[in-house]
């Protein structure tokens, strides 16, 4: 094998790649940060906003990620709403990402007793503080195994971001491979980098789930 094809064109597999992780960190953060206010709502008094939760997570969770990405670069415009490549397909991965993460974080919160919620309503707290200092921190651990995986997915699924003219790390290495005709080579370095990549993820998760044990284990010996 000629390995010679990486040290030349490294500095474009390095671009490639810290735009990938640049749009799968940006895609994991603002889905969260919009799957967890649907989660709510789904399970939420309101009828409207239930409906509007579950239809959401239906449409998200139904249509093809790579459709919301065509959807976002290609149709937006339409519309009268023009977004670069990036945020075009930072957008479009959140929306798929938001449909599935909602799900999850729903579980994990219908997962704490009801007679939690009850006593905390007792005591006169409110909803918000309720969420925060009750229901979250014994729903997190119930939450962090199926969404990490989901989250690997998203970094993975950032290669899609190279159908609508992201130079990612997977679209980089086909462009390469067409030039330099090393198929191999590339798509060994590239398979390791997404190694890496995941495997920081899933020590993350790991991480995590010790801290939570290990609060629990401190809060109980108290």
């Amino acid at each position: 094998m000629d390995w010679s094809v990486i040290t030349v064109n490294i500095g474009v597999i390095f671009d490639a790649t810290l735009m990938t992780i640049w749009i799968s960190v940006s895609t994991i953060v603002l889905s969260l940060i919009l799957a967890f206010p649907l989660a709510v709502m789904r399970d939420g008094r309101a009828a409207i906003l239930r409906r509007i939760a579950a239809f959401f997570s239906w449409f998200m969770r139904a249509t093809p990620a790579l459709t919301l990405l065509f959807f976002t670069y290609f149709g937006l415009p339409q519309l009268g709403i023009y977004l670069d490549a990036v945020p075009a397909a930072i957008v479009g991965l959140t929306l798929s990402a938001a449909g599935y993460n909602m799900e999850y974080i729903r579980s994990g919160l219908r997962s704490v007793p009801a007679n939690q919620y009850e006593a905390a309503r007792a005591l006169g707290m409110p909803p918000l503080m309720i969420l925060r200092r009750i229901i979250v921190p014994q729903a997190i651990r119930t939450i962090m195994p199926p969404l990490t995986s989901n989250l690997t997915l998203v970094m993975k699924g950032s290669s899609l971001a190279g159908m609508v003219a992201v130079t990612e790390l997977t679209g980089a290495g086909m462009a390469l491979i067409s030039e330099t005709y090393k198929p191999i080579e590339i798509l060994l370095v590239i398979g390791i980098i997404y190694l890496i990549l995941n495997g920081i993820l899933i020590r993350l998760q790991k991480w995590v789930e010790y801290r939570l044990s290990f609060k629990r284990l401190a809060a109980h010996d108290r």
